[in-house]
């Protein structure tokens, strides 16, 4: 039996609708999904808009790109990752939002950045 999870990208103008739902089935803990998502966010800078220096690295052009990279990466086989619906709450629940240009986790009584999930217990 997995430990269930879900991942709600935010758009930064719009704090009430998540982009993107994402139900793990495997995990969901935090140093399972958790330590994924915050490795995978630490290589990432949003930006507004892009040009031949951005293409390549890093960058996702807005919460949408960051959540769409997201899935092409970690998407790899049949099971495990869905998309769901904004109602599904699991054993974890993190959320990913844009704030004041930084990005950042919300799962269970932590908020923070993702490299500061990486040193919570």
């Amino acid at each position: 039996m997995g430990t269930r999870s879900t991942i709600k990208f935010y758009d930064e103008f719009d704090e009430e609708e998540p982009l993107l739902c994402i139900y793990n089935q495997y995990d969901g803990y935090i140093t399972g999904v958790g330590h994924t998502l915050a490795n995978f966010l630490i290589r990432k800078t949003i930006i507004n808009g892009f040009s031949n220096q951005t293409m390549e690295g890093g960058f996702a052009n807005g919460m949408g790109c960051l959540a769409a990279q997201y899935i092409v990466e970690n998407k790899t086989e049949i099971g495990g990752l869905y998309c769901t619906t904004k109602d599904d709450e699991e054993e974890y629940n993190y959320e990913v939002r844009l704030i004041d240009g930084k990005i950042i986790i919300k799962v269970d009584d932590f908020e923070g950045t993702p490299e500061e999930l990486l040193k919570h217990k």
